[in-house]
């Protein structure tokens, strides 16, 4: 019986075998994980410091407001801005409430790594928002405007300049909106400086337009308490509608979703 033996391989042949292996391809990763795998301290700090300082820039812009109001109104302009925000402030603060509830799904969903249906939540959220604001807060706020500033007890004058200025803001709300859900949606997915980024731009274009509007310049005119609302709506607006675009376009670690229908659920 003869022996066989494996042939000897040749050095080239030997080259060829001994080629290194690629290495497998790297998870990719939409989101942070460091902020649920890493120390505590370091991961709150991260997700805090920007939302604390475009809250700090944002607070400015009121402060600009009540300064070019009171300068070139009046005391009323500026007792009317005030009447006007802390009436609104009751549907900011329902927003912010219903957005809270988008969070913890949002978190949930990106903690799970689970993109589809981190996007399927705040395409849901959209729909709530830009419904809410067209179709209740717009003509209910409206109509409601100046049964809200007598219950208040608003003297006439004040009245006067406010109810052009309430109407406005709850006419444009819509812009707000998508900027609260939207902040809310990428915070909780791990992504605070967008938020930051997009609000104090919000902010700078605010005062610019608070600065031409409120006093006016050149060919437009001086629109008073009116124009701090005009520059507010025009403000959020810019800026609701460049969400909605990179939602759509992709591009942030939250978009709209690309395998789930367009209706609500």
């Amino acid at each position: 019986m003869t022996e066989v033996t494996a042939p000897v391989p040749t050095p080239a042949a030997a080259k060829r075998t001994s080629a290194p292996v690629p290495p497998p391809p790297v998870e990719r990763r939409r989101y942070d994980r460091s902020i649920v795998e890493g120390p505590l301290r370091p991961a709150v700090w991260k997700l805090a410091w920007p939302t604390m300082f475009a809250n700090v820039i944002g607070g400015l812009q009121g402060l600009v407001d009540q300064f070019m109001v009171g300068h070139f109104v009046g005391s009323a302009g500026n007792a009317a801005i005030g009447v006007s925000w802390q009436v609104f402030l009751v549907i900011i603060a329902f927003i912010m409430s219903m957005f809270a509830g988008m969070s913890v799904l949002v978190a949930r969903y990106a903690g799970a790594n689970n993109e589809e249906m981190v996007d399927w939540v705040v395409y849901q959220a959209f729909l709530v928002a830009s419904f809410l604001s067209i179709v209740i807060f717009a003509p209910i706020g409206w109509f409601a405007s100046p049964w809200l500033l007598n219950f208040v007890n608003a003297s006439p004058a004040i009245q006067h300049e406010a109810l052009p200025f309430l109407r406005i803001i709850f006419m444009t709300s819509a812009g707000m909106m998508m900027f609260y859900m939207l902040s809310g949606a990428l915070r909780s997915a791990g992504d605070s400086r967008t938020p930051m980024v997009l609000g104090i731009t919000m902010t700078v274009l605010n005062i610019v337009l608070n600065v031409i509007l409120i006093r006016g310049l050149g060919p437009i005119p001086a629109f008073g308490t009116k124009g701090s609302a005009m520059g507010s709506a025009i403000a959020s607006g810019v800026i609701g509608v460049y969400a909605i675009y990179k939602l759509a376009r992709g591009g942030w670690v939250v978009s709209f979703p690309k395998k789930h229908g367009w209706g609500p659920d």
